[in-house]
């Protein structure tokens, strides 16, 4: 059992206990085995989990703190509500691979998918609640905050799928306000949610909360412009269909630079008789993924300037150090 194995404190020994954790938590001899396994055997880079460790341990001595089962608990809910929305985004979106892995829906169907997602979310908010109701003293102000983000605002991932279908019209500032609306619901929402509920296990105060609160922000910012980046580029890291989000016409953070900077490319994008693979080609050629990979790369300064304000700890260079890998790959 989990209790009794001894504390740690590398990111990467954590890390460890979150997989072995999700495993006791998820794989019970219940229907959905196969499909929690099938999940759990191709893992993503564990970023939430990640961001709930190092926000739990950013203030050593704070007098008020959970212990490290309760901490991998909520790192492990964190990334359960990850899995459940990746589910059901590869539903939308009629994705056949995952992480370089066949998707859950092209498994199992979309039915018995669907069916899996909801039930990991539960599961999530099941673990979530146990670590809430062993720790009242911590999470007294949980939702208290102005500012920052708690549970509540969970709905805000399906309504970033949903409005990500939904762009406007091709006007410049309306597609940057549109992406970064879609940004902050669809990856940040998570990630707030990590460094908030993380903040609080480890007795970030209000001010330090808010903080946490930008840096995840901007971090989410940056993470999903590099994401549509390598998908525009394609590459081993990609883990899924290079091109996907060209073929559905999504305008990604790459596709708006595309549009701003490139004579007759709105005609290009409307046209849909041109294929995904002829506007990549251009995009690559126009130099859109560099100015993309520029905005990121602000993003991240942002998001490590954010993090100044805690002391000099192990957790704060790791959050420091996770902002500039984003950007690096």
């Amino acid at each position: 059992m989990l209790a009794d194995r001894p504390v740690v404190t590398a990111p990467s020994d954590q890390l460890t206990l979150v997989a072995d954790r999700l495993r006791d938590l998820l794989v019970t001899g219940d229907v959905f085995d196969a499909i929690y396994q099938h999940i759990l055997a191709v893992p993503g880079k564990r970023l939430r989990a990640s961001l709930v460790l190092a926000c739990a341990r950013l203030l050593p001595a704070a007098p008020a703190t959970v212990s490290m089962h309760d901490a991998v608990d909520l790192a492990c809910a964190m990334e359960m509500f990850h899995e459940s929305s990746l589910v059901h985004d590869d539903i939308c979106d009629g994705s056949l691979l995952r992480r370089d892995a066949s998707s859950v829906p092209a498994v199992f169907g979309v039915r018995t998918a669907a069916r899996a997602g909801f039930h990991l979310a539960g599961n999530a908010l099941q673990v979530l609640a146990r670590v809430l109701a062993d720790n009242p003293a911590v999470f007294a102000r949980l939702g208290e905050v102005p500012g920052v983000t708690y549970l509540d605002r969970l709905s805000d991932l399906s309504f970033g799928q949903l409005v990500e279908t939904l762009p406007p019209a091709l006007g410049d500032a309306e597609l940057r306000r549109h992406y970064v609306l879609v940004a902050a619901a669809k990856t940040g929402t998570l990630f707030q949610l990590a460094c908030s509920y993380g903040g609080t296990a480890g007795g970030v105060d209000d001010d330090g909360l808010r903080a946490l609160m930008c840096y995840a922000g901007q971090l989410a910012l940056a993470f999903q412009i590099m994401d549509d980046v390598r998908d525009v580029e394609g590459g081993p890291a990609l883990g899924k269909e290079a091109g996907g989000d060209l073929d559905r016409r999504v305008p990604t953070w790459p596709v708006i630079e595309w549009l701003s900077m490139r004579p007759g490319s709105r005609e290009m994008w409307l046209y849909t008789k041109h294929s995904s693979a002829e506007l990549q080609s251009d995009l690559v050629r126009s130099g859109a993924t560099r100015a993309a990979r520029a905005v990121a790369v602000r993003a991240a300064e942002a998001a490590r300037r954010a993090v100044e304000v805690f002391p000099p700890t192990p957790a704060r260079h790791y959050l420091r150090d996770l902002s500039a890998r984003v950007v690096a790959q």
